[in-house]
């Protein structure tokens, strides 16, 4: 009897690490993703990121792992005209897709769409670390992550669909990285809440990533005010970011988490009536309960991820 009790929790520990082993989202709702290096969705080899590139139906991502890659993929490419740098592209002469900079998280066996049956009232999670390099390696935008993973169990506890969305806040190989990800991020947020009109959204960011954030709310404000839920900036940091530093949203609420103890890199309170600053500068950094957060450990703080506004 022993020997088979000890045999049966052998195979449950097995089969525990067997499916944590095929989580590569990072994600606890929706451990499966649908990976993108932005770069490489130049199709057709022009040096642009655009609708042309949809024509190429069969070699576009599953962005909704759905099992087809079809004209609803498409529609993220349609829409967008995203300029490349020739001598950066990391993808040209079959270079293999190794850095992705955005992903599409979905279940084991579930696609990432949601329905707006019943009165549903899904919402669209989109996390922007700060210096992502390679959304594979979970240790990158963990802080994000982490984040993004609390909001989606907590919705998925109150039974409310989520589609979750990570991304860095460069292109690799656009001719302006930043400006490439605002206008990528833009459209795919557009995508979404066209496609499915019961849709919600909330986006976070870390230092870079918070600007980007920024500028898509900013950007989709005017047409989707009273669907974005909220903009949570966490240490927005505008140094070495050559995007777009004026927009910001003025009537989306904004939740800005910032800390002052860095000397070079740290937030700022954002002067806006649609904002909620939080000086979260007292807070103690992850996994010591006596260090005051920096500019690098203010996301992945206990604290900070457990706020709700």
């Amino acid at each position: 009897m022993t020997h088979r009790i000890l045999r049966s929790a052998l195979l449950v520990s097995a089969t525990a690490l067997a499916w944590a082993a095929c989580n590569t989202s990072g994600l606890s709702t929706q451990p499966r993703a649908t990976f993108s290096q932005l770069a490489c969705l130049d199709l057709n080899g022009d040096d642009r990121i655009d609708g042309a590139d949809s024509l190429a139906e069969f070699r576009v991502p599953d962005f909704n792992a759905d099992g087809l890659r079809d004209d609803r993929d498409g529609a993220f490419l349609r829409g967008v005209d995203i300029a490349l740098d020739p001598a950066r592209a990391p993808c040209a002469d079959g270079a293999e897709k190794r850095t992705p900079e955005y992903l599409v998280a979905h279940g084991y066996f579930e696609p990432s769409d949601v329905s707006c049956d019943s009165g549903a009232r899904p919402v669209l999670l989109v996390g922007v670390g700060g210096g992502v390099v390679n959304l594979r390696e979970k240790d990158d935008a963990s802080g994000i992550r982490g984040i993004v993973d609390g909001l989606q169990r907590e919705y998925d506890d109150r039974d409310i669909e989520t589609i979750g969305v990570l991304a860095g806040p460069a292109i690799v190989g656009a001719a302006n990285v930043h400006a490439g990800m605002e206008q990528w991020m833009t459209h795919a947020v557009q995508v979404y809440l066209d496609r499915f009109s019961c849709l919600r959204t909330v986006l976070v960011g870390h230092s870079h990533g918070a600007v980007t954030a920024d500028v898509v709310a900013a950007r989709l404000e005017g047409q989707y005010a009273n669907r974005i839920i909220a903009v949570v900036d966490v240490d927005r940091v505008e140094a070495l970011y050559i995007g777009d530093l004026t927009a910001r949203p003025v009537m989306a609420p904004v939740l800005n988490v910032y800390e002052t103890n860095d000397g070079i890199l740290r937030g700022y309170p954002y002067d806006s009536p649609n904002a909620e600053n939080w000086d979260a500068s007292a807070v103690a950094a992850a996994g010591d309960g006596d260090t005051p957060v920096s500019h690098t450990t203010i996301d992945n703080a206990k604290a900070v991820r457990d706020h709700r506004r």
